[in-house]
């Protein structure tokens, strides 16, 4: 079970919508969350200038804090200087049994800057599991001022655990089986059979593949339902990857995506996986990112 976990936050609106998320953070079995922020102004200069900043920052995390505390949440708050991202995965680092929270917009496949270059370098470089909250933009309001609210307040009513029976997709599974899925309300387990390399198969080969991918999944459901009493369901489908889990997504209104990512890349898409790289930016619903071990990553 997940039970501590490090909340970024830059005191946005934005990232004060992950607030709302509490009661749903209690169902995952979250007891504990550190608020993690890095200020946009140095602590040397708020001292030096008598800067208000500092005063105002604190009164921000205290009362977050309290928000925790009320909600039976045991919190505490941490300021690093730095690059946000880097802070984040480093201070992670230091308590890896935490999962990390961070929020993210994600409107659109090209438009990579409405995701928010923090989020995607941490997801990218966390060794640490990272739950991305969905914040979706609602425009501006009549004075002008950009409004947003969460994809969805829920986490716990419908996890979709993705897999393509790699290690990667295995690391996933096999945390979500030891720490997730016991307190999921419905789970189904996804496999795409990715129609660009199925078109290169005799009809014989690919009766064959769908065997073993039944057999599999049939394997994995066993596996899960000795974890849980929530339904578990099967989903294996043909067709382009992405535009399958999107369409799941949509008609199963599922709150948790989980899958894996290589997680080590800085900059680059093919590190973290297209698959991975194209759901961090389209999928309606929030996700939960598994990076694999480093041991794993490295042999």
């Amino acid at each position: 079970m997940i039970r501590k976990a490090i909340l970024a936050t830059d005191l946005s609106k934005a990232s004060d919508l992950l607030m709302e998320s509490i009661p749903e953070y209690k169902k995952l079995g979250i007891e504990e969350i550190i608020l993690f922020h890095v200020p946009t102004i140095s602590f040397n200069y708020m001292e030096y200038s008598g800067y208000s900043m500092r005063v105002h920052i604190e009164a921000r995390m205290i009362n977050h804090s309290n928000r925790l505390a009320e909600q039976g949440i045991r919190s505490s708050y941490v300021f690093k200087e730095g690059l946000p991202s880097q802070e984040i995965v480093d201070f992670a680092l230091t308590h890896p049994d935490a999962m990390i929270i961070i929020g993210s917009k994600g409107q659109g496949f090209f438009k990579r800057n409405l995701i928010g270059s923090t989020t995607l370098r941490v997801i990218q470089q966390s060794r640490n599991p990272v739950l991305m909250i969905r914040i979706k933009n609602l425009g501006k309001n009549e004075e002008g001022s950009a409004e947003c609210t969460l994809e969805t307040r829920e986490l716990a009513s419908h996890g979709l655990l993705l897999t393509d029976f790699s290690k990667n997709s295995g690391k996933a599974f096999d945390f979500a089986e030891n720490h997730l899925v016991e307190n999921l309300e419905t789970i189904s387990l996804m496999h795409v059979q990715d129609k660009v390399i199925m078109k290169h198969h005799d009809p014989e080969t690919i009766k064959k593949f769908n065997k073993i991918d039944t057999g599999r999944l049939q394997n994995c459901t066993i596996s899960l339902r000795q974890k849980t009493k929530a339904p578990v369901h099967c989903v294996l489908t043909e067709g382009a990857v992405v535009p399958e889990i999107i369409r799941e997504v949509k008609q199963h209104e599922v709150s948790l995506v989980v899958l894996g990512t290589h997680g080590k890349g800085y900059f680059s898409d093919m590190v973290l996986g297209s698959t991975a790289s194209a759901i961090t930016q389209l999928v309606e619903a929030n996700c939960l990112f598994i990076p694999m071990e480093a041991e794993k990553e490295e042999s």
